[in-house]
């Protein structure tokens, strides 16, 4: 008994009723909306989170660039005015030498100043270096040969340094070209150009480093990297390109990085700020964390109230569906279901219209079922429920048997539709013929049955007279004419069944065919 009564109480608890479904929908449109606004935010911060990471990279990697430049024009200011003042002492070595000195001893942009003369012959040197007398190399040279100021590329100084050289040429008061002269700036020295380049604050990963143009690192965090030649880096052939911008990579370790580049236009090299995107997930997971504790009181609230709403606004609604259950369809209007707000007094009404529409819709089914597709007339259906309900009346009739006569000569000449649009038109012609209470079918064929309630023989055969010459008369669709057979027959008669009345109309419509068509005959029970 106790086993019984714990599943009737399971089975209460877990039973799916309209107070339970509007409940759940509700929580679930809570809860779904907070989730979708959740993910929704998320989105918006992620890509609002890597945008603005993109930008500071490319701000940060284009203020780099040129504050590289604007140091690089510095230095080619610098050797300028120390190229005139040597240009007009070319040979003479003390004075050189204290040009160079006093450039050094001005900046600390330089690690070295050489002078080389036409040919490629270092001539002088400062600070003192084992290269004085010898030549630069022949690409160097080429370079230097176009006798405008110009950075050679970097390479290993004797000393194994390696090291950049801006130069600048030298020209005497007649124009005429006597070499240029270079200083050596290490590019992992303590100079100016390190500690531009060199030396980044790293926050969360990011950081930056610089390419030249043959695609070698320079400077990089990992002292590991620099001199590495770096390919397959769509960022690094985008700057070496002389374009500026931001994008999302896969740098050379795997790693999705979101990279901002700028060039140095006057090295043509590149710098660029990356920082990892797994960084910036960490740092969005932790804000989301945040709004998610913050919008959860707020969550909770909303859900209450959701089941305390929920509770009053399903309780007429599950009343009424009870109710539903138990009333009879005539009572729902005085069911008694308290419809205090507006959906439920339409649901209500609503009801209560639609047992009303399905009543007519089953009426209309009635009707369709016992009646003749073709004609719109009663069917067999219609004509036993018919005489059913005569039967137990006990009211009088007299019935007419109708037959076309010859209407398989119409099919064969004219075709069964037009055979079809005869037996319409026929079905109309006697219903323009019958009173309102006279009961008209289609039994099959061209066969129909006229039923007359409350109609003497004489009667019924006044009434087949006047159909069957109104149907001689009449043209029917395609020009054509046809003629009808009538027997007549009346009930109750001296048998009193209704089967026989009809069987002896038969009789009487094969007496009219076999005495020439087109005419009406009776019988009357012996």
């Amino acid at each position: 008994m106790a086993k019984k009564n714990l599943l009737d109480v399971l089975k209460h608890i877990f039973r799916i009723d309209l107070k339970k479904l509007i409940l759940a929908l509700a929580t679930c449109g809570v809860v779904l909306s907070l989730l979708n606004t959740l993910f929704a935010s998320y989105q918006v911060h992620r890509q609002a989170f890597i945008q603005d990471t993109l930008h500071a990279n490319q701000t940060y990697a284009t203020k780099l660039a040129e504050v590289t430049q604007l140091f690089l024009q510095s230095v080619n200011s610098q050797l300028n005015v120390s190229a005139f003042h040597i240009a007009e002492h070319i040979d003479d070595t003390v004075l050189i030498n204290a040009e160079l000195e006093r450039l050094l001893s001005q900046t600390n942009s330089f690690d070295s100043l050489v002078v080389v003369n036409r040919t490629g012959k270092i001539i002088a040197v400062m600070p003192e270096l084992p290269v004085l007398g010898e030549s630069i190399s022949s690409q160097q040279l080429d370079k230097v040969m176009l006798q405008e100021p110009i950075v050679l590329d970097p390479f290993v100084s004797p000393a194994g340094n390696l090291m950049i050289s801006p130069t600048y040429p030298l020209f005497n008061s007649h124009g005429q070209y006597l070499g240029f002269v270079a200083g050596g700036i290490y590019l992992h020295g303590d100079t100016i150009l390190n500690r531009l380049l060199g030396r980044h604050h790293y926050e969360g990963g990011s950081y930056s480093y610089v390419v030249d143009k043959k695609q070698r690192i320079l400077y990089h965090p990992d002292p590991k990297r620099i001199g590495e030649q770096v390919s397959n880096n769509i960022v690094i052939e985008r700057v070496l390109n002389g374009q500026t911008g931001a994008m999302e990579l896969t740098n050379s370790g795997g790693n999705q990085m979101l990279a901002g580049f700028a060039s140095i236009p006057m090295t043509g090299w590149g710098v660029v700020s990356q920082r990892p995107l797994i960084s910036i997930l960490n740092q969005l997971a932790v804000t989301h964390k945040s709004v998610v504790y913050s919008s959860a009181p707020f969550t909770i609230v909303i859900l209450g109230w959701v089941f305390v709403a929920g509770g009053l606004i399903a309780k007429p609604l599950a009343l009424l569906a009870k109710q539903l259950a138990t009333v009879e369809k005539h009572s729902i209007a005085s069911s008694g279901v308290s419809a205090w707000y507006y959906e439920v007094a339409n649901l209500k009404y609503a009801l209560i219209q639609s047992h009303r529409a399905v009543r007519q819709v089953i009426k209309s089914l009635d009707v369709d079922r016992k009646t003749d597709k073709l004609t719109s007339l009663h069917n067999r259906l219609s004509l036993e429920l018919w005489l059913e309900n005569t039967l137990n009346s006990q009211v009088g009739f007299s019935v007419l048997a109708i037959d076309i006569d010859h209407f398989k000569s119409i099919n064969d000449s004219h075709g069964h539709c037009t055979g079809d649009k005869v037996l319409k038109e026929l079905a109309n012609l006697m219903i323009q013929n019958a009173r309102g209470d006279d009961f008209c079918c289609r039994i099959g064929g061209e066969e129909f049955l006229i039923f007359m309630p409350n109609q003497s023989i004489s009667q019924a055969m006044s009434t087949a007279e006047r159909l069957r010459k109104l149907v001689s008369n009449h043209i029917m669709p395609d020009g054509i004419t046809i003629t009808v057979s009538i027997g007549v027959s009346t009930w109750p008669n001296n048998s009193m069944r209704i089967d026989k009345t009809i069987e002896m109309a038969d009789k009487a419509l094969y007496q009219a065919k076999r005495a020439g068509r087109n005419r009406s005959c009776c019988l009357e029970a012996a």
